[in-house]
């Protein structure tokens, strides 16, 4: 596999930034918006002077208009937590280029904006109903020296067997409520519970991401004749999800509208829940996809 990260690419991250759409509580020390109000300099509401507020605060101009006391209160600058979930089955380690590259690409340029802005970022990988972290010994990235040892990790993630996005995003001990975004990665073509991963995200009070990463021949296949179709993630060619077929052109229609309804059904459960879904495939180049693509879904600015 070919290095995830290049001196080229974090270039072309160091013009980008994470979009963290809602107000958050965080954590010290960063440079996002939160709920609360704080002593950064960016202005953000009055309230009614109180006794025991900060005398320094009170807007004097105010108080010559309105002869009330005003204290003026400034945006807190809080250190976000992000959460990463990859998914490493053996769907996703297919296409050209592979799905599993482009996902990993992914994730490092999340990771890079990440904690380009002073935010802290885990990554995890989902394996069969488990949530395993990138590096078990450092399972937050923070700061750039982090970050590269991050990245050399992700070149030595293997995909393999099946993901169960429901059971394993669900059973993560680290469930980080509130203060960052969480973001799933995957080709989502499975039948684990993968909304459950979501909306207990959601319920978590978590800005929530899904990012489709689909392979071209998934989206137009070109097949003819009859053939043994063999699912990536079965072991034995008896396997039920493994199917003889005759590739003609209802079966491509057949095909077609299954995969229109699996795509609504996810743009209409994210469009219910507040959350942000994108998907891509990999032959874009992933200049273009987070320059525009993620640009215009509001998921990078």
């Amino acid at each position: 596999m070919k290095n995830v990260v290049d001196g080229g690419f974090i270039d072309l991250l160091d013009r980008l930034d994470l979009n963290v759409r809602e107000l958050m509580d965080g954590r010290f020390g960063g440079t996002r918006r939160s709920k609360a109000y704080g002593s950064s300099p960016n202005f953000a509401d009055f309230r009614e002077y109180q006794p025991g507020d900060d005398l320094r605060r009170i807007d004097w101009n105010l108080y010559g208009r309105f002869e009330k006391l005003y204290l003026r209160l400034y945006e807190d600058e809080r250190q976000l937590h992000h959460h990463i979930y990859i998914d490493c089955s053996a769907s996703m380690d297919w296409g050209t280029p592979e799905k599993s590259w482009y996902a990993l690409r992914m994730a490092v340029a999340l990771s890079y904006l990440g904690v380009s802005a002073m935010d802290r970022v885990s990554v995890f990988l989902l394996r069969g109903g488990e949530c395993l972290p990138l590096m078990k010994e450092e399972r937050t990235i923070v700061g750039r020296d982090a970050f590269y040892r991050a990245a050399e990790a992700m070149n030595r993630v293997q995909f393999s067997g099946d993901a169960d996005i429901g059971e394993a995003v669900t059973s993560n001990p680290d469930k980080a409520r509130g203060g960052g975004i969480s973001y799933i990665i995957s080709d989502f073509m499975t039948d684990s519970d993968w909304k459950a991963a979501a909306e207990q995200l959601r319920s978590n009070r978590r800005e929530t991401v899904l990012i489709q990463v689909l392979a071209r021949d998934e989206l137009t296949p070109e097949l003819s004749g009859k053939l043994m179709l063999l699912d990536s993630e079965t072991e034995e060619e008896e396997d039920e999800r493994n199917m003889r077929k005759e590739m003609t052109r209802s079966a491509f229609k057949a095909y077609a509208a299954a995969l229109e309804w699996h795509q609504n059904d996810i743009h209409e459960f994210c469009a219910s829940r507040q959350i942000s879904f994108i998907t891509t495939v990999t032959d874009i180049p992933i200049e273009k996809l987070l320059y525009r693509e993620a640009a215009t879904a509001g998921i990078i600015k």
